[in-house]
Order: C-alpha cells, then structure tokens, then sequence
C-alpha cells in the first residue's frame, strides 16, 4: 500500500526532531487516523535507527540496504553533457556535478525507510499471532508461560512478546479456557467485545455467545468488568458469572464441579441435580437440543459422573438410572 506524502511527512519529521512540540502533536494526531499507523510508525522508527527486526529473514539485508543509501549520498556523481554535441563532440571528458547537501535529499531517505519498512510488512510475523479453530479444539502456550485451552469454533488474539506491566489478549469469538501464569507484577487481561476480565494468576473460563459472555472460575480469583455499563464483579473459585448483554446486573451462581469446562476436561458430574440441569448441561457439551416432556420427569435426581462417553451412551444410563424413556433424532433428544 502507497503512503501519502502527509504521512511521509508527518513520520520523517518526528524522526528528525522528536523533542519538537508541534512534531509530537502532529504525529498524535496521524496515530488517532488510524490503528494501523501505530504498527506503520514503530516499524518506521525501528528501521531509522537501525534495528535488527528481521533476523528470521535471512535473504534481506537491512544493514546492507542503509549502506548502500549511505553510498549514494556520500558518493553521488551524475555525469551529463549537451545532447546537441555532435558524436566527435560527446566524447569528451564527462562533466561531474557537485553533489548537493545531504540534508536536501531526506525525502528520498524517507522513502527509502518506508519501502524497507514495507518489505518489511511483507516478511516479518506480525506484532499480534491469531489463532482459530474449526470442528477442532487446540491449545497454545504464550509466551509468558500461560496456556490457553481453545474449543471449537473459537478464535484469539495474543502478541508475539509481551511488553510493558500488562499482559493482554483478545478473545473474538467461541470458548477459552485460561491457565494464567502467576506474575503479580504483570496483570493478565482477558478482553472480549463487551467485558473485560482482569487477573493475577488463575485458571478460568471464559465463553462468548450472542447472548453475552460467562465466565466460570476453577482457581484463583478474576474480575469480570462490563465496558460500557460500569459494572463489575469478583468471582473465586466455583462461581459463575452471567453477563446478558440485555440485562441490567450481572447474575451469579456456585458449582459444585467443574461442568463448564467439561468441554476441556471430557467429564461431567452430577451430583443430585435435577434432570432440567442434567438437560441444559448436556445440550451445552453435546451440541444438541433436548425436550423434557411433563415435571416429574424434570425433577427427577442425578447421581453420575461421565468421562467421554457417546450421547447415546449417557441417554441409556438416563433410562436405566431414572427410569426414563428417551428418543434421539439427529440433533433433536427427547426424554418423557
């Protein structure tokens, strides 16, 4: 992509006199244009002062490039003549202009540095890694030792190297399962579109639908931030939080086990629960829709524990344990 000559401008000028007030609020306000001129301007200034950004791409010499720019200015001979000469003529001794101040070309060192910087876009991994997932589930580990558990249909966004006090990632869409690395000094934030989730070190779930979002503690301790309602609440290990982005409050609930991350961990416990809780938790993990015909169907008791098993499998120990009667077809379960 092209630069305008403001941008060109505006950058070049900085890098050449960054303590000048106008400068630094002429280069603000380029920055508030666009989020992707932040990533334009760090390259840029990176490349103007001669760092090593590229070790991995072997084939492009930055030092070698800047040499060669340096040459041309420290070197730079034109030789000309009147074309009207004749052929006899235009064989003498060529005349050698006088090479004009440096500082009269910082135009063409400008664009130099752009279009180093824009090779550089083209080679270089990018400042933020994404990662998604299909029917799959993965994992991944940051690179400050925490690990993300992603499920399916689920995509995040995290930086190559964590800089600064903070730690932050973008969860854009789907399922993930955080196991934060303690570094008290460094708060981790999980940010979604609508909530913020700051941490210290945890491990949580964290679960984006068109609903909302529900985040769920297995240890530690978070905190679940609305963006715009300036609402908040701390959750520890247990709790559940359901943050509606139609409701007006932030609801709360304790498990008893670990069923909302089952979908990472295969295994689902029920510990005297009702069968309407049995359905709605079963209907989460296997993707389908269930039906429960009459109440003393729904009240019915269960004492279980499930570790991978098949949805037809757990429907016929349904049947056997309740004395229940249960039909499935495609994604449609009914239990009467």
């Amino acid at each position: 992509m092209k630069l305008q000559q403001p941008d060109i401008d505006v950058v070049i000028h900085y890098l050449e006199e960054p303590g000048n007030e106008e400068h630094k609020r002429s280069l603000d306000e380029w920055l508030q244009q666009d989020a992707a001129n932040l990533d334009i301007f760090l390259e840029t200034k990176a490349l103007w002062q001669g760092d090593d950004l590229i070790p991995s791409a072997a084939t492009y010499n930055t030092t070698q490039q800047w040499q060669r720019l340096e040459t041309l200015f420290a070197t730079e001979e034109i030789l000309s003549g009147d074309s009207s000469l004749s052929p006899a003529t235009s064989t003498s001794t060529p005349i050698i202009q006088t090479r004009k101040p440096i500082h009269r070309y910082w135009w063409a060192a400008a664009a130099s540095v752009l279009l180093m910087a824009g090779t550089y876009l083209l080679v270089r991994q990018p400042m933020y890694t994404t990662q998604q997932t299909a029917q799959n589930k993965d994992s991944l580990l940051l690179p400050d030792g925490t690990r993300l558990y992603l499920n399916a249909h689920t995509s995040v966004k995290y930086p190559r190297h964590f800089k600064g006090d903070t730690r932050e990632v973008y969860v854009q869409q789907g399922e993930v399962f955080v196991d934060v690395r303690h570094m008290p000094e460094k708060p981790f934030t999980v940010h979604l579109k609508n909530v913020d989730i700051e941490v210290l070190g945890t491990s949580f779930d964290v679960k984006e639908t068109k609903q909302g979002v529900k985040v769920f503690v297995q240890s530690g301790k978070v905190r679940a931030i609305y963006k715009n309602k300036h609402q908040s609440v701390i959750l520890t290990p247990g709790q559940e939080a359901d943050m509606l982005l139609a409701a007006e409050s932030i609801t709360t609930r304790h498990h008893r086990n670990n069923n909302p991350i089952a979908w990472k961990t295969g295994q689902l416990t029920f510990d005297d629960a009702p069968l309407s809780e049995v359905a709605d938790i079963l209907e989460d993990y296997y993707k389908v829709h269930i039906v429960l015909k009459g109440d003393a169907v729904a009240d019915k008791k269960l004492i279980a524990t499930f570790h991978k098993e098949s949805l037809s499998e757990v429907l016929d120990i349904l049947s056997k344990t309740l004395q229940v009667h249960t039909i499935q077809k495609d994604s449609l379960v009914e239990i009467y």
